[in-house]
């Protein structure tokens, strides 16, 4: 059988983290090859020892047997791109890595990441394109909405419902039952006791609401 193609979309920080969980989690050789890189930044990995760039994101021209993950960390910037690739076709592979814990009743959407160590207990439903970084966990009943970001050991608790195009900095909490908006931010290392809004950021702990400006 002739081995598909992965391509990461973003050369950044993030999509070379990517980069090292698909060789733990992808059978490359026989079922995968990895072919490349896409970025807008030519020489984003100049001085690196990574596979090559192939081009930029908006004139890549997709093969039949290209499959992509979306490394790019941005939610608004990652629904563009992606909504981009496929309108011409491009169809995207979820990553699990290995070591990633799931219990029961865990629905995943397309093009999902799970980092290293993530934990998903129970009954759980991940839109399309969340990605969830290393160490992150999800509580029992909890949604999480297209195109989410967690960064790095965050908590979303039992019963959270979070929007879609929401950004989590690390270490970020979210207490049992709360609903978190479309597009919020909550900072690095805060903590959401309460309801936020569309379009909101909060920070501290317990987190206060700051008005995005437009």
């Amino acid at each position: 059988m002739k081995p598909k193609n992965l391509i990461i979309v973003g050369a950044g920080g993030f999509g070379r983290e990517v980069y090292a969980w698909a060789r733990h989690s992808f059978d490359f050789g026989r079922e995968w090859r990895f072919k490349g890189f896409l970025d807008d930044n030519p020489v984003a990995l100049d001085g690196m020892d990574y596979p090559p760039i192939l081009g930029d994101i908006g004139s890549y021209s997709v093969g039949e047997d290209d499959y992509f993950l979306c490394g790019l960390g941005k939610p608004e910037l990652k629904r563009k791109v992606v909504s981009l690739l496929l309108g011409r076709g491009a169809r995207f592979a979820s990553l699990v890595h290995p070591t990633v814990v799931m219990g029961n009743n865990v629905e995943l959407g397309t093009g999902v990441i799970l980092c290293p160590r993530v934990v998903l207990t129970s009954d759980i439903r991940l839109g399309d394109f969340v990605t969830l970084n290393v160490g992150s966990a999800v509580g029992h009943d909890s949604e999480v909405g297209a195109y989410t970001q967690s960064s790095a050991f965050c908590d979303i608790t039992g019963g959270v419902m979070v929007g879609e195009e929401v950004f989590l900095g690390s270490h970020a909490s979210i207490l049992p039952r709360v609903r978190v908006g479309d597009r919020a931010v909550i900072g690095a290392g805060s903590v959401a006791i309460r309801n936020v809004p569309d379009d909101r950021t909060i920070y501290g702990n317990p987190a206060r609401s700051f008005q995005v400006k437009p």
